[in-house]
């Protein structure tokens, strides 16, 4: 048995009080905006099935959310579920046994009720900005019973996306200078668009990462799309409102920090697959050293899996993208702004990266580890603001890419290294001890001999 689910996260709402009733807190006035602006977008998406039925919460915020679902939809009956106020799962899951093959439910709920039904229906918690959608496709023999099809939020629109971008900075081109380029600024802008979709895969990757998180490459693009994103934040630093600037940095570096060590474990141990051949009998795969490296990766796997279970964070992240938001509202430049604005910060940036550059002591860990930071940042601005651009500035990203791969192996050697150096006093195994010195001692005697290359 099959058929579509859609969960929809209410719209924004009155705050809570003390001395007021949650169930009669209504949606606010943006909130009723937001919804209304959004939701004619991706009703054909919601649709295109034929047969949909809406479900919510009967909590007031909820219901005024089905009703303008309903309207944009043109569903005439709206079927108030107390399993979505309370986040009853099994009581949900009874419910959706009695319906037909080729179901098509739209569900509108409440956080944290969104996430943790996401995590029962794909093995993944995914954070529900306020009226969130996620599209799923659900067989109910298959485990997990659910697939996600797509996840968006107010602000990211289903069918823009970047596809107009060009028209877009084709007018601005043609009216740059004049009266006749009416500003647009705020969330309403190309930069907001990026920032937008990076957010949706910053979510996408996160979900990723829970559904396989043995898989290295899951925890690493999780990091790489949080570091993305604060490059791109970075970028405009200057045009908008610091504190939430700062808010939104903070909150993603926190985030992006809660997978470094397991990052930095798996980088390890690649490493040590890669030396097998010179160590055969130290780094067998059933051998103290990697046993002992799984052993420390499965509890930081661990740690990471009680702080998603918790609801920890994902609040963290929802709080993250909420001072995005924020920062986003905050910035005054219209395309025409942002894209002079572009090109002078990437030409500012890249020469002050060169100039960095040629005078880099490369045996400095710091130095070269802060400058490899910065070609990323870079990287990502040049890869990523194209739409702004007009097209990808392939020089500076040839160029920052160049010296990303010759800055990286002397970081990971050192990280490496001194990684094994604290492994070594973590145990009290001799021989144990006395591995992890060894290959300790030749990570650094491979950094010193690219040094002294670079320096010949």
């Amino acid at each position: 048995m099959g058929g579509q689910l859609i969960l929809i996260r209410h719209g924004i709402a009155e705050e809570r009080t003390p001395e007021g009733d949650d169930f009669y807190r209504k949606l606010t006035e943006a909130g009723v905006e937001e919804m209304t602006a959004f939701l004619p977008d991706i009703a054909p998406l919601l649709t295109e099935d034929g047969n949909l039925k809406i479900w919510t919460s009967p909590l007031l915020r909820a219901r005024e959310t089905a009703e303008l679902v309903a309207e944009a939809t043109a569903v005439e009956e709206i079927q108030p579920q107390e399993f979505l106020a309370t986040g009853d799962f099994v009581a949900f899951m009874d419910a959706l046994k009695q319906e037909d093959e080729g179901f098509n439910l739209a569900l509108v709920g409440h956080e944290p009720y969104m996430s943790s039904w996401t995590k029962e229906l794909i093995g993944a918690a995914i954070p529900f900005k306020k009226g969130a959608v996620a599209f799923f496709t659900v067989d109910l023999t298959e485990d997990p019973i659910g697939n996600l099809e797509w996840l968006l939020a107010p602000g990211e629109s289903a069918k823009r996306k970047h596809e107009t971008a060009a028209a877009k900075m084709r007018a601005v081109d043609k009216h740059e200078g004049t009266a006749d380029c009416s500003p647009c600024v705020g969330e309403d802008t190309l930069y907001a668009s990026i920032i937008k979709d990076q957010l949706a895969g910053i979510q996408l990757a996160y979900a990723a990462y829970q559904q396989d998180p043995v898989e290295p490459e899951s925890a690493h693009a999780l990091r790489v799309a949080i570091r993305q994103l604060r490059a791109l934040l970075n970028f405009n630093k200057a045009n908008g409102e610091e504190k939430y600037y700062r808010e939104a940095g903070e909150d993603w570096r926190e985030i992006a920090t809660t997978f470094g060590y397991l990052r930095e474990l798996d980088v390890l141990m690649e490493e040590c697959r890669e030396l097998r051949g010179l160590y055969p009998e130290m780094l067998a795969e059933d051998g103290q050293v990697m046993t002992w490296l799984m052993e420390e990766r499965q509890g930081e796997q661990d740690s990471i899996q009680e702080l998603i279970t918790s609801g920890a964070l994902t609040e963290r992240i929802l709080d993250a993208e909420a001072a995005t938001d924020q920062f986003l509202k905050t910035i005054q430049l219209d395309d025409a702004q942002q894209k002079k604005a572009t090109i002078k910060k990437l030409e500012k940036m890249k020469k002050r990266l060169m100039r960095k550059w040629e005078e880099v002591d490369f045996s400095n860990h710091e130095q070269t580890h802060s400058l490899r930071i910065n070609a990323k940042k870079l990287r990502y601005a040049a890869t990523y603001l194209a739409p702004i651009l007009g097209e990808k500035d392939k020089d500076t990203i040839k160029e920052m890419k160049k010296v990303q791969t010759a800055l990286g192996t002397l970081c990971d050697l050192d990280i490496n290294g001194h990684l094994l150096l604290e492994m070594a006093d973590k145990t009290d195994d001799p021989d144990l001890q006395h591995h992890f010195r060894k290959l300790s001692e030749h990570q650094f005697q491979r950094r010193e001999a690219i040094l002294n290359d670079e320096a010949d």
